[in-house]
């Protein structure tokens, strides 16, 4: 098939033409249950409303506003209405902002049709379950993840051919993109400093060099919000350890992974109760003896992104960056 691009980037789905902002992804999204039959009956099922199966009558609206804010997805049936709202990465939306939405689903309720309101992210189940209600206002608060999406997706395409296939194919490739799924071929490394104090009964550093993870809040700091594929770690002036991201967990509280950290409040750093992204780190990538260096400026505690490539074959770490920023990948 012929290539097309747009901005220097390679598009794999018509999706992509949308951009792989939020309202994008959560459009493509609201298209593809329009237009697969398989796929919304699949989606109607596992929230429970299998007297929604029949899916001819299912209305979807995308972004509907009123006084109390702007929902992302709306689902109509007979006997059911759904409010869905997405988020990229691993945040899930607030008490507050579900709590705005609920009083649209009083109607259908005093009418007696089942109501939900769906939150879709990347967070797990059990932080998912520490952070949101419930219910809301007598509504039903229902978690998913976009790997549960993706479950779905995969499990209608194998039922349906033709154009069904067709957007559920396009669907497919541009979640790669747009959710916090990176591509495995995605080679965008997030750089940071580790120091040498203690956090508990370990150092900072032990723990990547040593206990092989990595963690950091999830919200707040200008954290990353979807999982790097690669983690650069600086100390001493230099890169001195790169690792591909195996996996990752959110946790509620640091001390269920790393008990001695429950009263730790010391190096400045954040409190551990709050919520934490918990990586699990590969082999180490080789490195040339010394590590990378970091260069004439003082990098101190900057985070950034920087291509692996770069990264490897640059004399330094700041002309790696710079060479990112040339090539366009940040």
């Amino acid at each position: 098939m012929v290539s097309v691009s747009r901005y220097g980037r390679e598009m794999g789905s018509v999706f992509d033409l949308l951009g792989t902002h939020e309202p994008a992804l959560t459009a493509a999204l609201g298209w593809a249950l329009g237009r697969s039959p398989e796929l919304m009956s699949r989606f109607l099922n596992r929230l429970g409303l299998n007297g929604s199966s029949d899916v001819s009558d299912v209305a979807v609206q995308l972004e509907t506003a009123d006084e109390a804010g702007r929902t992302d997805i709306e689902l109509f049936t007979s006997t059911a209405h759904v409010i869905i709202e997405a988020k990229q990465g691993w945040i899930v939306p607030g008490e507050v902002q579900l709590t705005a939405y609920a009083p649209r689903l009083d109607a259908a309720a005093t009418s007696g049709l089942d109501t939900r309101l769906v939150t879709l992210s990347d967070s797990t189940a059990a932080w998912a379950h520490e952070v949101l209600p419930a219910e809301v206002s007598g509504v039903a608060v229902i978690h998913w993840s976009w790997d549960d999406v993706r479950d779905l997706i995969a499990e209608a395409r194998s039922k349906v051919r033709g154009t069904e296939r067709l957007w559920l194919d396009q669907l497919e490739d541009y979640m790669g993109a747009a959710t916090s799924k990176r591509p495995v071929t995605d080679a965008l490394a997030y750089c940071v400093v580790i120091s040498n104090d203690l956090f508990g009964d370990a150092t900072f550093r032990d723990y990547v060099v040593n206990q092989r993870v990595y963690f950091h809040p999830v919200t707040g700091g200008g954290w990353p919000t979807v999982p790097p594929n690669f983690l650069a770690f600086r100390w001493d002036n230099a890169v001195r350890q790169v690792n591909r991201v195996v996996d990752y967990e959110i946790v509620a509280h640091l001390s269920e992974r790393f008990p001695s950290v429950a009263d730790d409040h010391s190096a400045g750093s954040r409190p551990p109760g709050d919520a934490h992204v918990v990586y699990r780190l590969g082999p180490d990538i080789p490195l040339p003896d010394g590590g990378i260096p970091s260069g004439k400026q003082n990098l101190r505690a900057q985070r950034f992104w920087v291509l692996l490539d770069q990264l490897l074959t640059q004399p330094t770490v700041i002309e790696a960056r710079e060479a990112t920023k040339e090539l366009g990948a940040t």
